[in-house]
């Protein structure tokens, strides 16, 4: 399994605030210290917003900032949120065309893989991240 770039920018953003705590910083600046793309690390941010764990401000003096319940996050959740493909398309009603999927014994086990996968990331925060990286 490989994670997108949009789950990658996400846990960046995430680390960088974790690691200046109470501090704004603006995604140019997150931008450029990681080396990635301003638009993509910005549509990321976006989503983050949206989803409550990062609060912005505008102005001058602007950036982003954790919200004050962000460090106790699940990684899950957030994986979650960012990663919107399943392992295989027949985990979604919707878009399976396999014609086995009714009979097939690899997708309770893929189910299960996928499962112990966030089982894993739920058992650690956002606050997790800060340790990660000196």
């Amino acid at each position: 399994m490989k994670l997108t770039y949009r789950t990658d920018y996400a846990l960046r953003v995430l680390i960088y605030l974790m690691k200046r705590p109470g501090e704004k910083a603006t995604t140019r600046e997150m931008a450029e210290f990681y080396g990635v793309s301003l638009n993509h690390l910005t549509k990321v941010a976006k989503t983050l917003t949206r989803a409550g764990w990062l609060k912005t401000e505008r102005g001058a003096s602007g950036g982003l900032m954790l919200a004050p319940h962000t460090p106790d996050t699940k990684l899950g959740e957030i994986v979650r949120l960012t990663e919107t493909a399943d392992v295989v398309e027949c985990f979604t009603p919707a878009t399976n065309t396999c014609p086995i999927s009714a009979k097939c014994h690899l997708k309770p086990i893929l189910y299960r893989a996928q499962s112990a996968f966030y089982s894993v990331l739920d058992e650690h925060t956002v606050r997790d991240l800060a340790m990660t990286v000196k």
